[in-house]
């Protein structure tokens, strides 16, 4: 069955039931959720797209609402047509595959990760680490961020991998030395950033951008070097393509050069470059 949409028209809505996933045949969508009461953009999605599948097969509430950005035209898959439907679209039920091994893959890693925690992650040299009841800073609108981060040069061997706030200078690059490396945010009240071996954490206050674990810089075995969103509840941009969540992948390669991540949503304050070198 097909559906046409008209500018603002809602597809579907954050909590209500998972009962069809969507095909969008023309036009552009946009996803956005609901974040401490605030409506948050989190990207969009154009013709080709499948949106609404998640929900569908892990039978769960409409994750974030999705709404016609420009006149759109969709084709409507009912829940108990889906897995028949995509079986016999090879293209389609590769890229779900895909996207399924990701979800599993992500969901492993922090298993284990868990399993493997030791503590909070230790201050950023020559930056304290503040009481647990000091009063939060809100890293945007105190100009801050470049406090930070530290230069601290440590080699990949194969290649580098640095990550900076966008804006800050090159001498405030937080230079990797192992993978996977945990970029999230700092428990709530905790007025300045840590930083240890694995993990890079920011102070940002209610309503957050920032999830406490958002998004790791990672080697995959299909797609090399990635940025993977792990579970984070506003999303990753990576290089202007959108993951995690609703969207169609969890994890985007990185290329050689400047990349671009922004964490939590399309405005997000939280933009960050990630450098591969080598």
């Amino acid at each position: 069955m097909k559906m046409h949409y008209r500018v603002g028209d809602a597809l579907f809505r954050e909590g209500d039931p998972s009962d069809f996933a969507c095909r969008i045949l023309e036009g552009r969508v946009s996803v956005v959720k609901e974040s401490q009461g605030s409506p948050v953009v989190l990207g969009e999605i154009a013709a080709g797209a499948i949106v609404g599948e998640m929900g569908v097969l892990e039978h769960k509430p409409r994750s974030a609402t999705v709404r016609a950005v420009t006149e759109v035209l969709v084709e409507v898959i009912p829940a108990d047509a889906f897995l028949p439907t995509i079986s016999a679209d090879p293209d389609t039920a590769h890229a779900l595959m895909l996207r399924l091994s990701e979800r599993v893959r992500t969901l492993s890693d922090e298993v284990a990760r868990l399993r493997n925690a030791s503590g909070e992650p230790g201050a950023v040299a020559g930056l304290p680490v503040p009481a647990p009841d000091a009063p939060p800073v809100n890293p945007v609108t105190e100009r801050k961020i470049a406090s930070y981060v530290h230069s601290a040069r440590l080699t990949m061997g194969v290649r580098d991998i640095g990550i900076r706030m966008r804006g800050m200078p090159e001498s405030q690059t937080v230079w990797i030395d192992a993978l996977p490396f945990r970029v999230g945010r700092t428990p709530d009240g905790w007025a300045a950033a840590t930083r240890d071996r694995a993990s890079l954490r920011l102070p940002d206050v209610a309503p957050h951008r920032l999830s406490p674990n958002h998004f790791v810089i990672d080697r995959d075995d299909r797609l090399g070097l990635v940025v993977r969103d792990v579970g984070s509840e506003l999303g990753t941009t990576v290089n202007g393509q959108y993951i995690g969540g609703i969207f169609a992948k969890d994890a985007m390669h990185l290329q050689s050069g400047t990349n671009t991540v922004v964490a939590g949503g399309r405005d997000s304050p939280f933009v960050f470059e990630v450098l591969v070198q080598g």
